[in-house]
Order: C-alpha cells, then sequence, then structure tokens
C-alpha cells in the first residue's frame, strides 16, 4: 500500500520490501552484495516471526551462517546441491518445498536457489518449468520467497529465466523493485 501516490507507473518504480504472497529475484556477481541483501532479507523474516528456510549455494550459506550466528538456529537448512543437482525434477523439488512448508503453523520466508555446479547439468526449460510452479506455490502458501542466482556460476540461459519468472527484482544487492519483464505464465 502506497499513501498519496496517484500515479501507478511511479509506485512500480518504488523500492519496496518482500511481504507475504512475494516471489523475488537477487541476480547477483558480487558475492559480498548478494550476502548483505539475503542477511538483511532473512532477518526481516526473523524479525516478523516467520520460518525461514534456506537452500542456496554452499558459499552463500555459509557466509550467511556466519554473519547471522545463532539467529538461523530454528532455520530449516537444505542442501541446494541435492535440490537443484543433476536429477533435478521440477515437480518433485516444488513438492518438497509444498510439504516443508505446510508442515510449519506459521508464515514462512524461503531464501532459495541454483548452484552453479549442480546446475550446469539442468536444462534451462526445466527451470523456467519449476520457477512457474514455484511462483503458484508462493502465491499458493502466501509464503515470501527470494531465488537468488549467481551470475559468476550460473550457466548463461539461467539469466532470463531468472529475470522473466519474478515479479521482483534485484540486481547486485540494490533495493528490491518491480520488474517489469517479469512475464507470468502458468505452471
Amino acid at each position: 500500500m502506497f499513501d498519496e501516490e496517484v500515479s501507478f507507473a511511479r509506485v512500480a518504480g518504488l523500492t519496496r520490501s518482500a511481504q507475504r504472497g512475494d516471489h523475488g529475484v537477487l541476480l547477483y556477481t558480487e558475492e559480498d552484495a548478494a550476502v548483505d541483501f539475503c542477511a538483511r532479507f532473512v532477518e526481516e523474516g526473523i524479525q516478523r516471526g516467520e520460518q525461514i528456510i534456506i537452500a542456496v549455494p554452499a558459499g552463500l550459506r555459509d557466509a550467511l551462517a556466519e554473519r547471522l550466528g545463532n539467529a538461523l538456529d530454528g532455520a530449516e537448512v537444505f542442501d541446494a546441491e541435492r535440490l537443484y543437482g543433476p536429477d533435478f525434477d521440477p515437480a518433485a523439488t516444488a513438492g518438497e518445498y509444498r510439504e516443508t512448508i505446510e508442515s510449519f503453523d506459521k508464515p514462512v520466508r524461503v531464501l532459495s536457489g541454483p548452484d552453479g555446479g549442480a546446475a550446469a547439468g539442468i536444462d534451462p526449460e526445466a527451470f523456467r518449468h519449476y520457477e512457474r510452479i514455484a511462483h503458484q506455490l508462493v502465491l499458493d502458501l502466501n509464503a515470501t520467497a527470494l531465488c537468488v542466482y549467481d551470475g559468476r556460476r550460473l550457466p548463461i540461459a539461467f539469466s532470463p529465466v531468472a529475470v522473466e519468472g519474478h515479479p521482483l527484482i534485484s540486481r547486485n544487492g540494490a533495493e528490491l523493485r518491480r520488474n517489469g519483464d517479469f512475464r507470468y505464465r502458468a505452471a
């Protein structure tokens, strides 16, 4: 809700924080900027009393654990290399997220993204399909989700998937904004 705004175009360009039902993406090439952004995202969820689920590449996961320490004690942490590995199945991965999110009786905040090495064997079209399923899952379960895409390590074909599949976007840790390139396509 933006008080005292009269133009949708102006509101669309404003920065915002992630809310329940939001599915955003952080595209990054600078690890420090990604750690800063993700730490703020997770801390905001903790402050709101949300259950945190983390499934990001090991380097980012370790940096977040070092930065946030005991704050992550209640977080559910998954191995992104397993979830988004060579045997990647869009429906099975989404199903695992659904089952986990539904197991909590409080709002959930998800920080997730594929590992570059593990994702090298994934067909970009399969990942595009997964992002469509994930988007619907976020809406259905009223979760807050941020996907992370490491532009240095992921196959180049993943960048368009990231951009078109998320209504909110941050580039290299800049403020989260509406993504004019988002294209909703049903799963």
